[in-house]
């Protein structure tokens, strides 16, 4: 990972994440892995004294913290019939199969709203997902129209003290704008887009203007007609 966030957020917004660490007095080694712990026993107690990285140079420590990602759980899966591409494939309605939904981390649906598949990791996701799902069935069972699950993704990160918000869900490769504030002041709001769609909105210590411009997905807006909205906030 070159920079924080910067798979989800792009180089640009990526370098302004950094930045508001560094300033906080962290020491970020990006880029790198971590090839072994060091370690050395004192009065017969083995204790770290230093995280060897992968390129080759050596943090000292006493405490190490580890955070370790996740493995999507659907292996037990194979064979099922269920399709399996980065998650449970479902429709827009977390049907995966007749009589079987998908919601939480696994599910993978397509958006209208976004113009490609999309799977969130994230605990609000997660509930509206499992309601959904069981709306589906109930109206599977009584014979109804089923709705559509195509929810405005909802990130948010207090990080000292930076507010970060993101609605959306953006690519790295997308426009990005910095449509309000500065981010030399770490006090912006950005919008993304992918050609004209509006795909994320993203504020640094501007929630109202965040909630205001989150509305836009609502609302159907382009990308155009967000930064024209912005404009007047």
């Amino acid at each position: 990972m070159p920079l924080p966030l910067e798979r989800i957020l792009g180089a640009e917004m990526g370098r302004v994440c950094a930045q508001v660490h560094i300033e906080n007095g962290v020491d970020l080694r990006l880029g790198t892995g971590v090839l072994q712990l060091e370690t050395e026993t004192v009065d017969g107690v083995e204790k770290v004294v230093g995280v060897a990285l992968t390129d080759g140079t050596t943090v000292a420590t006493e405490i190490v913290v580890v955070g370790i990602g996740v493995t999507l759980n659907v292996d037990w899966l194979e064979g099922s019939g269920l399709t399996l591409d980065d998650g449970v494939v479902c429709d827009n309605t977390l049907l995966a199969a007749p009589g079987v939904v998908a919601a939480g981390d696994i599910a993978r649906y397509p958006s209208a709203r976004f113009g490609r598949m999309l799977r969130v990791e994230h605990w609000e996701t997660a509930i509206a997902g499992g309601e959904a799902a069981a709306r589906r069935l109930l109206a599977e069972a009584r014979g109804e129209t089923p709705v559509v699950f195509d929810p405005i993704p909802w990130f948010w990160s207090d990080q000292y003290d930076r507010k970060i918000q993101l609605a959306g869900r953006p690519m790295p490769t997308d426009t990005c704008v910095v449509v309000h504030g500065s981010t030399d002041e770490f006090r912006f709001v950005a919008l993304y887009g992918d050609g004209d769609r509006l795909t994320g909105v993203l504020g640094m210590n501007r929630p109202r203007h965040v909630v205001q411009l989150r509305a836009l997905f609502e609302e159907g807006a382009s990308f155009s007609e967000a930064c024209e909205r912005a404009a007047t906030l």
